[in-house]
């Protein structure tokens, strides 16, 4: 960030003794000069004259051949800002403007170790503010149009996906349904307890890769803003019931006890997409199902009306 000195210029100082009518002579030669610091002889600022401010001084009441002969002392602005050169710009700003638009519109002395460097006026200062909040601005935009750019190409990646996703799934469905028929007549058949528990692996395999195809074309849908919800009575009770009886038989062969429970009005039901609160309760069922052995997997729904 660039700093006072950036914005300071180098203007001839007058002793605090000097003449008043020379300050006035400076500014009728100079009409462009603003303001004309007051230096002592070892270069500290003791004061500022403004243009506007001195002339008005000098037009008032006391006479202008009376003010025109006094020190410059006791005409200037004996406190006015003063800055080191090394402050940064924006932060000198902030300072000005937490004082009130008076500040903002006095110009202000620059300084190297305390000796006087320059002087800056409000039109320099106001110049650079708005340059940088332009730049910040520009900033702004160009971050948003970025993460504009980044959010399409993301949800294009997301609709590719699950169009990818949806397409395979697809393709997989039709002959796992037709490996999972298979398994089911041969399961029919009086086969021995080693054949039947491969037929039922064969089952509980093909079984888990739809749930995971199904999941997968899911999670993409949704990363894509395109899963569609399908609310509807769901009788609650009788839907944790379902779980209950669905994943029962499993747990026994894992030596599990599986507790599927409802707490609240059994007569219940609730407007949602029951297919979707089904689909959450089965996963949570299988997975756990999946890594316990001999323990005791439970899941529960509290509801109220």
């Amino acid at each position: 960030m660039p700093t006072i000195e950036m914005l300071s210029q180098r203007a001839e100082p007058v002793l605090p003794t000097t003449p008043s009518s020379e300050v006035f002579a400076r500014f009728v030669q100079a009409p462009d000069v603003l303001v004309v610091p007051v230096v002592e002889a070892d270069g500290r600022p003791v004061g500022l004259v403004e243009r506007d401010a001195f002339l008005l001084k000098i037009a008032g009441a006391m006479g202008s051949a009376q003010s025109l002969g006094r020190p410059i002392s006791l005409l200037m602005d004996p406190e006015p800002a003063v800055v080191e050169a090394g402050v940064k710009i924006d932060v000198f700003g902030d300072m000005l403007m937490r004082g009130g638009a008076g500040s903002m519109m006095r110009g202000f002395i620059v300084t190297h170790l305390g000796r006087y460097r320059g002087v800056g006026t409000s039109v320099s200062m106001l110049q650079a503010i708005n340059e940088r909040q332009r730049q910040r601005n520009d900033e702004l935009a160009e971050q948003l149009r970025v993460l504009s750019d980044s959010d399409a190409q993301n949800a294009a990646a997301a609709r590719a996906k699950s169009q990818f996703l949806g397409v395979m799934s697809h393709e997989l469905r039709t002959p796992m349904n037709g490996v999972l028929a298979v398994a089911e007549l041969l399961r029919r058949q009086p086969l021995n307890a080693a054949a039947q528990a491969h037929v039922q692996t064969i089952v509980d395999s093909s079984e888990s890769l739809l749930r995971i195809l199904s999941d997968a074309v899911d999670l993409a849908k949704a990363e894509a803003g395109e899963l569609e919800l399908t609310p509807g009575v769901t009788p609650l009770r009788a839907m944790m019931d379902e779980i209950q009886n669905t994943w029962v038989a499993r747990a026994g062969e894992n030596g599990v006890t599986l507790h599927v429970s409802y707490e609240g009005d059994t007569e219940l039901a609730a407007q949602i997409d029951g297919g979707r609160l089904r689909q959450v309760f089965n996963n949570l069922v299988g997975n756990a199902l999946k890594f316990a052995r001999d323990g005791v997997v439970e899941a529960s729904l509290k509801a109220w009306s």
